[in-house]
């Protein structure tokens, strides 16, 4: 057994709590082939584990360059961080305050610009905003501002939209509707 592998393992159950890792376990044959994938410890989503394991199989000589003959390889996989779930009642008050301080809606349009700024999220507001795409990301940080500080974005809108999820209420808004 891989020394990697091993203390990934003994991690995993020294902590008796699921991290959400998923390890997969490489093994080569003779000639430094991919011979074998296997699932080493479980997230607990097995459809996830499945899915990670096959991609990781596709995509071994990526993953693994130069692959020796007869090795053992490991991939350890940890899903990203979800973003802390905001409660209503300080969304609220974060509302509030935005209405009141110019300062601090600045601070969230700058905030936006930084979130927003990736190239494939820019061109998709772009479209959203019936705007170019150098105009895009100040015409949507300005409207997701202005709507928060209004009270227009709704709490459920806003937390989806820090999961990635459009709702037709934050595409109204951005659209200037």
């Amino acid at each position: 057994m891989p020394k990697t592998f091993a203390i990934c393992l003994f991690m995993m159950l020294a902590l008796s709590s699921c991290t959400g890792a998923t390890v997969v376990h490489f093994e080569t044959d003779a000639y430094g082939r991919l011979a074998d994938v296997k699932l080493g410890t479980s997230s607990g989503d097995h459809a996830r584990d499945r899915a990670i394991a096959n991609e990781a199989r596709r995509r071994f000589s990526k993953l693994v360059p130069d692959p020796k003959p007869y090795r053992d390889y490991t991939l350890t996989v940890t899903p990203p961080e979800k973003p802390k779930k905001t409660d209503a009642k300080d969304y609220r008050a974060m509302q509030n305050e935005l209405k009141k301080d110019a300062k601090l809606r600045e601070k969230v349009l700058q905030l936006c610009r930084k979130k927003l700024g990736k190239p494939d999220i820019i061109a998709e507001m772009a479209v959203y905003t019936h705007t170019s795409s150098a105009k895009a990301l100040e015409v949507g940080c300005q409207r997701l501002t202005a709507a928060l500080a209004s009270g227009r974005l709704s709490y459920s809108s806003f937390e989806k939209g820090r999961q990635g999820v459009k709702t037709k209420e934050m595409i109204a808004i951005l659209a200037g509707r």
